[in-house]
């Protein structure tokens, strides 16, 4: 199986050309979260049945121009259909009924990210998240990377706000209004994802700026400086939720109809950013929330060695800083391999994970070893009903190595006893997951230009349909 390029490959791209000659690496340490896993990706694994991961939509029912999918969001509007993002700027509705696409586009952006030329490698259009009342005011957003023809400049990381047509809720009013606009004239490390967490703000994922070692700046680059909006997670409320939020400050390029939460940690403290909820990340693509808990799971993709899960549980007051440019995995950042200089941090040259450590940075749960693992894919804890017996598990992967891998041991209270093993193989290309509306977990393959679905063995017959209570309200499933 060939390796896929990546969209968020990290800066020195190994260049691979099938897992199956990966070559396996040296003994690994013991397992756990106190050090970081070094298993080779020559390994094979898969689920114990009956639990199955099956193609939902396949590579074929893409249309030419829209074949990279890149998000797969449920709507969850009572019509059984679903929103698949597509890395060249496309929107397509997926429904589960016929479980096809349909042949008109529910929004096309390739002008603004430039697809096809611009719109590869770590570039295009890179996540939506639909909002918390798209039932009733049908509006959502997206992350994507501008063409000169769009806002900001080429390459800038943009944030829009769309609403579906008022006559047909299968197509997007191309309306656009753009909420911000951030500075990225590098081509990698934009960071890609945004989501709505449990208290109603929009959260996004922003890459460090581009270039190894955060620009070789050690704690004077973007990742440590809370003065700029790249290497952060940011929040901001679209929502009108804070009464008392305050206007966005002068961080952006363009800074438009939103507010920054007044309970953001350098809410009006200069020379800080407001809209700065975490930082110390490199390359966020993948992050999401556990829909009982609250708690935030990040994917980071890593430098020359390790790549990282970060866990910042509700009960965490904020900020969070997860170290980068000054560490990287459960080390220094100026390890044998990466060789960042670490100027301006700490001194810490601690090798176990700790939560946080005496320099008040926080360790990655979970994290792998480079020589294959490339680009990390934040997953989703399943909250499902259909798959009981990786209930509460958190899933996550990555997209060169293309393995998959679950926790066998979550505890967010003690994240020093987190531990996970390898769960399924055969996944190059993904490019993130995907939760709908029931808990229920996707794969989005971008790379192989598919999407996958976890299921019990017996397909994921409710992704055709809308489910309340125990029944299925609407969707054919005939053919399942």
């Amino acid at each position: 199986m060939s390796v896929v390029q990546s969209p968020l490959s990290v800066s020195r791209r190994v260049a691979v050309a099938a897992l199956a000659g990966l070559v396996a690496l040296a003994a690994a340490p013991a397992w756990g979260a106190t050090s970081c896993f070094s298993e080779s990706c020559g390994i094979s694994c898969s689920p114990d049945l009956p639990v199955e991961i099956s193609t939902l939509v396949p590579s074929g029912d893409f249309p030419a121009g829209a074949t990279t999918p890149i998000a797969f969001v449920d709507p969850d509007d009572g019509r059984g259909r679903r929103l698949i993002a597509t890395q060249q700027g496309t929107i397509l509705v997926w429904d589960g009924a016929t479980q096809d696409i349909l042949p008109t586009f529910f929004l096309d952006l390739r002008d603004d990210v430039g697809g096809p030329v611009l719109a590869g490698g770590e570039r295009g259009l890179l996540a939506m998240a639909l909002d918390p009342d798209y039932r009733v005011n049908g509006e959502f957003y997206v992350f994507y990377t501008a063409a000169s023809s769009g806002p900001g400049s080429t390459g800038d990381v943009v944030i829009e706000r769309y609403a579906r047509s008022a006559g047909d809720p299968d197509v997007a009013d191309p309306s656009a209004t753009t909420i911000l606009v951030i500075s990225h004239p590098a081509s990698n490390h934009n960071g890609g994802d945004l989501a709505f967490g449990p208290d109603g703000f929009l959260y996004i994922g922003t890459g460090d700026g581009g270039g190894g070692c955060d620009g070789g700046a050690g704690a004077s680059g973007d990742g440590q400086s809370t003065d700029t909006l790249a290497g952060k997670l940011l929040r901001i409320d679209v929502r009108g939720v804070d009464g008392g939020a305050g206007a966005p400050d002068d961080c952006s390029v363009i800074a438009g109809p939103y507010t920054v939460p007044s309970s953001n940690p350098f809410f009006g403290t200069e020379p800080a950013c407001d809209e700065v909820w975490a930082y110390g990340l490199r390359n966020p693509f993948r992050f999401s929330f556990d829909r009982d808990t609250g708690d935030l799971y990040i994917g980071d993709v890593g430098q020359n060695k390790w790549e990282e899960i970060h866990l910042q549980a509700a009960s965490t007051p904020a900020p969070v800083n997860f170290g980068w440019v000054c560490r990287e995995g459960c080390e220094t950042a100026g390890n044998d391999e990466s060789f960042c200089s670490t100027s301006g941090c700490p001194v810490d040259t601690g090798t176990t994970c700790e939560f946080p450590r005496a320099s008040g940075m926080w360790d990655p749960i979970l994290c792998h070893y480079n020589g294959g693992w490339d680009s990390i894919m934040g997953g989703y804890r399943y909250r499902g009903s259909f798959v009981p017996s990786i209930a509460g598990d958190y899933i996550y992967g990555d997209a060169a190595c293309g393995q998959i891998w679950k926790t066998t041991t979550l505890d967010p209270a003690n994240p020093a006893a987190i531990d996970a093993a390898c769960w399924a193989s055969g996944f190059g290309g993904t490019f993130g997951f995907a939760e709908d509306h029931l808990g229920e977990l996707y794969v989005v393959v971008g790379g192989a230009g598919r999407i996958d679905c976890i299921h019990n063995g017996d397909g994921c017959t409710w992704a055709g349909a809308e489910i309340f209570g125990d029944g299925f309200e609407s969707g054919d499933l005939s053919a399942w």
